[in-house]
């Protein structure tokens, strides 16, 4: 399974919008994804068409709202084992 890993101070649930820029056509997916107790954050990539994305995580820590956007190519359709 292809991933993304991001490594976080502490743990974090994140809502992450994945949305194709190289074809807007194509509804934004939403997901939600928790880290492990040492701030480890892995993002399943299985089932995403190749072309341009853009990853926009939203998250809350100690009472504070956090956004971060990651944009990625994909070369080849992510195959799922």
């Amino acid at each position: 399974m292809k991933t993304m890993t991001f490594c976080f101070d502490h743990p974090v649930a994140v809502k992450v919008f994945f949305i194709c820029t190289s074809m807007p056509e194509m509804k934004t997916m939403v997901k939600s994804f928790r880290s492990d107790e040492d701030g480890l954050l892995k993002i399943p990539l299985n089932g995403m068409v190749s072309g341009l994305w853009k990853l926009m995580m939203e998250w809350t820590y100690d009472g504070r709202d956090f956004c971060m956007e990651k944009k990625i190519k994909i070369s080849s359709p992510v195959k799922i084992n």
